[in-house]
């Protein structure tokens, strides 16, 4: 299979190892011909989360593990001992990895909501940039069926499980309810719109919502009847809150050292920041502050666990449909490799029979002609489909090619013919691999 994948997550890498290997959009087109620049590589798709960074890439000829970890180190700005712990996955097993995080199966809170989306913004921005390619259009647009059928066949997103969801969990235990509570959210993307809702669930609160795009930050100020703030928020604005959400897609710090000197070193109340960047929002300083208690993506591994007892029984069910999706994506794609030659046979049987027809025709009486074509046509349906039926069973059954190669060979009517290049060469790195 034309598949591997090489990846960093919450459970191999530490926050701040992620923070610096995150790809944001500003960072992605580089990231993309990077990987493209190797001839080998037919089409990448990136995907960067707040847990995870992950390439995906459709190669001619797999590479080796050390070659992965050294792109991943390149385009990452990472060192060796970083890239280290990188899990390196190849073909069914990476693609089996892709429909499970696509499921939830693979987030620090299981069955998350968010990450369905992300893998479908990750998908449209691998079109957006053109670095996608067919088979890694069939695998994400399967991933992505994959993750819904998950959602809408077990209760394994039951209750909004998310990141934002134990932030706002976790305020709820600190403070007891939000109503009353003088909140600031700081972006205005999936997180900070998540903790919104939650928010106004819990009986609404007085918030303050800061963002760079002031558009944006007016559609989130909207769900929460709050007032917009400038960006970044100011010092007012930070010693007014109880709780802090960030949760930003830029790639330098909101709440600077500076900034939490001024606003939060002589803190009398307590005030709870949850900073949800990655990479980070807020200077790690704050954490150090009399009354400020500080909070990362990393700090919810207890609220983990217990998300995990409560959802076992609905994991299991996903994970049988994950397998049967991955099932029928191996199918497809060992159907899918052949698929040049089927169309090379069929049209070179096509082509002499109608050229024979054509060169006999005189033999037969003008009110046989019909006959003779149904019969031709016939007889080549019956000989092709022999053939078809005999590469199918070879690719499926025993993931053996050299049927179809050899096939796509004997049906060459021109040794110049590009199309007959290209199928050659197709089946010639399927049996690379």
């Amino acid at each position: 299979m034309r598949l591997e994948m090489i990846g960093l997550n919450h459970l191999t890498s530490s926050l701040a190892i992620r923070d610096r290997a995150a790809i944001g959009p500003e960072r992605l087109e580089g990231v993309v011909h990077r990987c493209k620049r190797d001839d080998r590589v037919e089409g990448v798709v990136v995907l960067s989360t707040c847990n995870r960074v992950e390439l995906y890439l459709s190669p001619k000829v797999h590479a080796s593990e050390e070659q992965l970890r050294g792109l991943l180190e390149d385009v990452c700005n990472l060192d060796g001992e970083e890239v280290a712990g990188a899990y390196v996955l190849r073909d069914e097993a990476a693609a089996r990895h892709l429909f499970r995080v696509a499921s939830g199966l693979e987030s620090q809170m299981i069955g998350e909501v968010q990450i369905l989306g992300q893998v479908k913004d990750a998908y449209q921005a691998a079109l957006d940039t053109k670095s996608s390619c067919g088979f890694l259009n069939g695998l994400f647009l399967r991933a992505i069926e994959c993750g819904k059928l998950v959602r809408a066949r077990t209760g394994i997103s039951r209750g909004a499980v998310s990141v934002a969801y134990a932030a706002i969990d976790l305020a709820r235990r600190t403070f007891g309810r939000l109503a009353g509570r003088n909140i600031l959210l700081i972006g205005a993307g999936d997180t900070v719109r998540l903790a919104a809702r939650y928010i106004v669930d819990d009986g609404g609160a007085a918030c303050r919502v800061s963002n760079r795009t002031m558009e944006h930050a007016r559609a989130v100020a909207g769900m929460v009847q709050g007032k917009v703030i400038g960006f970044p928020p100011c010092e007012k604005d930070l010693a007014w809150a109880d709780i802090v959400v960030s949760a930003t897609s830029g790639p330098d710090l909101v709440i600077t050292r500076d900034l939490a000197e001024r606003a939060l070193a002589g803190r009398k109340a307590p005030i709870l920041v949850l900073d949800l960047a990655v990479p980070r929002d807020v200077h790690p300083c704050a954490g150090a502050f009399p009354n400020v208690h500080l909070r990362s993506v990393d700090d919810f591994e207890e609220m983990v666990q217990a998300n995990l007892l409560a959802r076992r029984s609905e994991a299991e069910r996903a994970e049988r449909i994950v397998d049967h999706q991955v099932r029928e994506m191996v199918t497809w794609y060992q159907e899918n490799r052949i698929a040049p030659t089927i169309r090379q046979l069929q049209a070179v049987l096509e082509e002499i029979r109608s050229a024979e027809l054509a060169n006999n025709a005189r033999r037969f009486r003008a009110e046989d002609r019909e006959q003779v074509d149904k019969f031709s046509k016939a007889l080549i349906r019956r000989v092709g489909g022999l053939i078809i039926a005999n590469m199918k069973k070879a690719s499926l059954t025993q993931n053996d090619l050299s049927l179809a190669l050899a096939v796509a060979r004997a049906f060459a009517l021109d040794e110049d013919d590009q199309g007959v290049h290209e199928t050659l060469e197709t089946l010639e790195h399927e049996l690379s691999h």
